[in-house]
């Protein structure tokens, strides 16, 4: 017997990215009078907000996969008694949990303040449901080593024409919080400013240089940059696709002719890749749906583990069922099986679909003479039947029927069956 005393992650967890980037900006401030100042020796700190869409709990709107979200935000200057508070709330939607897994949907929330020199804590606090999760970090600022802007890893950069979210100047740049890239990603993109250029007809060289951490340089870019601006922003792609699973650094080198010093920037992220990593499905939609997969007795122990002890239970029966063909399963339950307010998977037919699949025959009728009901035949090529009788005309489906050892089978209901059914069950 297995004892599972561990007791390290629950399920209600929502686990999630931030990445703070710093730009230099200017602010104008306007009076009650219509007086306007600018100030331009301050700080814009930008809070990128990366969240998986499973990590989110969702109610069907209007036929429609909902997550609403709160996002509470703190900062706190850790020398004076200087604090920001806000909070956010947004709504999120998918199409279906297969087509949000295949296509490794995040959803991203971005905000930002503008703040002075210091150093700075800030939490984030995000709230789903019945579920929630924090990020407590620090950061500290300071005017002089600003000539140039963090490092902004993207998953996407784009030329934007409508005014779309996350828009700087006329690109659309979607954050990679996470910093994390798998086999989806073949590049990784970056977008940074640039303050305090002197505006002559000297070209800027700017070098980007991946090194894995064991200090091998893995990728080198050189970049001509022509001047346009005493401020610039500068966007630029590379290759990652054939980086081997691992942690690396990105320096970026600014070399320009009328700065004395070179402006140097770094950030790090993380290279996984399908074969390196043992996928886990903990926290997806019907992750913890497994009364139909397991004996009455085992699942009534799973449920009287603690939250990690389900978890391991979890990891180990998944390991030997295809998650994404059982989630969509679950999805097509829900859409055609269900009845009045009770879903389509909790019903006879969606828990026979959801464990044996979608059958190879599926025979409907109506009534045929005065006793006989609507009933579904389903047929699998493997041998296995099911009968299914809408007992009460209500689209209630029993059932009523099956060769399968150990399913129902109910003898005082197959009156409700007509002739050729009856000689197959008796």
């Amino acid at each position: 017997m297995i004892l599972f005393t561990l007791f390290l992650l629950t399920a209600n967890t929502i686990d999630f990215s931030v990445d703070p980037i710093t730009y230099r900006s200017a602010l104008i401030v306007e009076d009650t009078i219509m007086n306007t100042s600018t100030r331009t020796g301050i700080l814009y700190l930008e809070f990128n907000c990366e969240i998986p869409y499973h990590e989110l709990s969702y109610d069907v709107i209007d036929s429609i996969l909902t997550a609403r979200a709160s996002i509470a935000f703190k900062l706190s200057n850790l020398h004076k008694p200087d604090s920001f508070v806000d909070t956010l709330w947004r709504q999120f939607t998918i199409q279906t949990f297969k087509q949000a897994a295949q296509a490794q949907i995040a959803f991203i929330v971005q905000f930002g303040l503008h703040v002075p020199d210091g150093d700075y804590e800030y939490t984030v606090d995000i709230s789903s449901g019945d579920k929630q999760g924090t990020v407590l970090d620090t950061v500290s600022l300071s005017l002089d080593d600003f000539s140039m802007s963090d490092i902004l890893l993207a998953r996407q950069i784009a030329f934007d024409t409508i005014g779309s979210y996350l828009r700087k100047g006329n690109l659309q740049v979607v954050p990679h919080a996470s910093h994390i890239f798998n086999d989806r990603f073949t590049h990784l993109f970056v977008y940074y400013e640039l303050y305090d250029l002197v505006l002559d007809t000297n070209a800027i060289n700017v070098t980007y240089t991946i090194t894995a951490d064991d200090g091998t340089v893995k990728s080198t870019l050189v970049q001509k940059l022509t001047k346009q601006y005493s401020s610039q922003a500068v966007n630029a792609g590379m290759s990652i696709e054939k980086l081997q699973a691992g942690d690396y650094t990105l320096k970026i080198e600014v070399d320009d002719p009328g700065f004395e010093d070179k402006r140097i920037r770094e950030t790090s992220f993380g290279i996984i890749r399908t074969d390196s990593v043992a996928i886990s499905y903990t926290n997806m939609p019907y992750y913890d749906k497994i009364e139909y997969f397991v004996s009455a007795k085992d699942y009534r122990a799973f449920l009287k583990l603690p939250e990690e002890g389900k978890r391991i239970f979890l990891d180990k029966l998944w390991s030997t069922l295809d998650y994404e063909q059982i989630a969509s399963r679950f999805e097509y339950a829900d859409e055609h099986f269900f009845q009045g307010t009770k879903a389509g998977s909790e019903t006879a037919r969606g828990r026979i679909y959801i464990r044996y699949g979608e059958p190879d025959e599926r025979d409907k009728s109506f009534i045929e003479y005065q006793e006989s009901k609507p009933y579904e035949h389903w047929q699998y090529f493997n041998g296995d039947q099911f009968i299914f009788v809408d007992i009460q005309g209500t689209s209630e489906y029993t059932l009523v029927w099956s060769n399968v050892p150990g399913e129902t089978n109910q003898p005082t209901l197959y009156k409700y069956l007509p002739e050729a059914l009856r000689d197959l069950v008796d």
